[in-house]
């Protein structure tokens, strides 16, 4: 506790540090010894007047009259063994939690990280500033994140002065690295670089956005891009876009820097692929509760796309094949709901479902019915283990479901014994439940400390009118952040094989 002490008590320096007054700091050294003994700031030192009949005014407004959260107006880390015992009001500043927060936490014209292993039993809003969420950290109240609302924070008297901004500035938010998305790398594409950035006219009613994306495919040598234009008027979104892209289904199992890094080392690539031309009409909720409806009218003009023989250190001289797909335009409405919470002490749950439908009837080349439930719930077991369960239910509901909608299992990320998507085709059903122990009493450097792990995981893929057996594959090995090593075996076949894989966290 005593470094998040230290960032309280030099908060009201900020007084002399506002955006307008950045020289200063070069004086920071001659008065230090007066600020370490300038007390916290309380709430009540921050005046803020509300706009009549402004949501986002009255819960500031309201947050601020319980009078008793502590305020910081400086760049702060809050390490993984602090807790902040009450609300926490973060003003102009940048702080970044990997310890635990007992209450609410309010962000004005600032920036909050959550660090891994971060907690916070309360809400979180972000007003005019960035939030950086981590999926391995657990948020028990909702998330508000609103960065277009803009508010100014002055000082005043020993403390400080919140300021709506009436006249909103446009919004330039560049992707990743100065607009450089991470590149990936497949059998299909190789090497992918993508730049783009997101504009919003902030001061405009509904506070439209515009994404641009651009990329390149060097295996391809063709150029892609994607328009988004996006409407936000309040609890709802809504908006269009337009591609071309290189389309997958097997996201679900890896994600795309293990995925590249698996393939890159290894020769192992988890995913199929698919060229498209698309527009959609999207309709959706704005994500501030932890569930999030959607309506969505797509067309979609799809082609096979071929592997290719790229580089790899370690793989097979052998280039797994791009299964082809039924080539042809579709017209398709689909709902879902998404859900992200966090449930007890340190336990999330992940949930997705998805019905989406196509008549040829009324346009387009297919018809079909695809229904989709897929759910992952990480929570504690005894003490700092933990208990991961997984289940994908996909399939054709009716219709003929095209070979752009199949996907597939097998393989180092999903049953080890077998090679990769072994199992593929319109139905699939795969699960898995994991434990996990970590070893805090060892460490390896940047892998961090290692955790031994058991799992069951079980799937079938099969097409309408064909039956398939129930394949099963039990696996223990060692865990670190990045990797994971293992034995698995196959009770049926009677198969033993050892493996290792890039395992990022969100990966199966």
């Amino acid at each position: 506790m005593g470094s998040v002490e230290r960032h309280r008590q030099w908060g009201s320096v900020k007084a002399c540090l506002h955006s307008g007054h950045r020289p200063a700091r070069s004086a920071l050294s001659l008065f230090a010894a007066l600020v370490l003994l300038a007390p916290p700031l309380a709430a009540q030192d921050v005046a803020f007047q509300p706009r009549k009949g402004n949501e986002l005014d009255s819960k500031l407004a309201g947050f601020l009259a319980r009078g008793d959260a502590e305020v910081w107006t400086r760049d702060t880390v809050v390490a993984s063994e602090s807790l902040i015992s009450g609300d926490l009001l973060v003003l102009e500043a940048q702080v970044r939690l990997s310890g635990s927060v007992a209450g609410d936490i309010y962000v004005v014209d600032g920036d909050l990280f959550l660090r891994p292993g971060a907690r916070v039993t309360g809400d979180i809003v972000v007003l005019s500033g960035g939030y950086h969420g981590s999926g391995m950290a657990t948020v028990e109240g909702d998330v508000l994140w609103r960065p277009a609302e803009r508010y100014t924070v002055m000082p005043s008297g020993g403390g400080f002065e919140i300021h709506p901004v009436v006249d909103v500035p446009d919004v330039v938010d560049l992707h990743g690295l100065y607009g450089f998305e991470a590149p990936t790398y497949d059998r299909s594409s190789a090497v992918t670089a993508a730049w783009g950035v997101t504009l919003r006219a902030a001061a405009w009613a509904w506070q439209p956005t515009l994404e641009l994306v651009g990329r390149y495919r060097s295996g391809q040598g063709e150029v892609e891009g994607t328009v988004r234009q996006f409407w936000h008027p309040g609890p709802v979104e809504f908006g269009i876009e337009a591609e071309r892209i290189t389309r997958t289904n097997e996201a679900w199992i890896r994600g795309g820097v293990s995925n590249s890094l698996s393939y890159l080392f290894l020769g192992d690539d988890f995913r199929d692929y698919y060229g498209a031309d698309r527009v959609a009409f999207v309709l959706r909720g704005s994500g501030d509760r932890w569930w999030t409806p959607m309506f969505r009218v797509e067309w979609e003009d799809a082609w096979s796309r071929r592997a290719g023989d790229h580089f790899t250190f370690f793989g097979s001289d052998t280039v797994r094949e791009n299964p082809p797909i039924d080539d042809g335009a579709a017209w398709s409405a689909a709902l879902a709901v998404s859900a992200d919470r966090s449930t007890g002490e340190n336990g999330r749950l992940v949930g997705n479902v998805l019905l989406e439908g196509a008549d040829s009837t009324l346009a387009g080349d297919f018809s079909y019915l695809l229904g989709e439930v897929s759910a992952r719930w990480l929570t504690p077991g005894f003490g700092t283990h933990e208990l991961d369960l997984f289940a994908l239910v996909r399939g054709d509901l009716a219709g003929s479901l095209p070979g752009q909608r199949w996907t597939g299992f097998g393989g180092r990320a999903t049953l080890p014994t077998y090679d990769v998507m072994t199992f593929r085709g319109p139905r699939v059903v795969y699960g898995h439940v994991g434990y996990a122990i970590p070893i805090e009493a060892l460490t390896a450097g940047m892998l961090g400390a290692p955790g031994v792990f058991a799992r069951v995981g079980t799937g079938r893929a099969w097409e309408d009118g064909q039956s398939s057996d129930w394949r099963v594959n039990l696996v223990g090995g060692l865990r670190f952040w990045v990797l994971e090593g293992g034995v698995a075996w196959d009770p049926d076949a009677g198969d033993v094989r050892g493996y290792a894989i890039f395992r990022f966290p969100g990966d199966l």
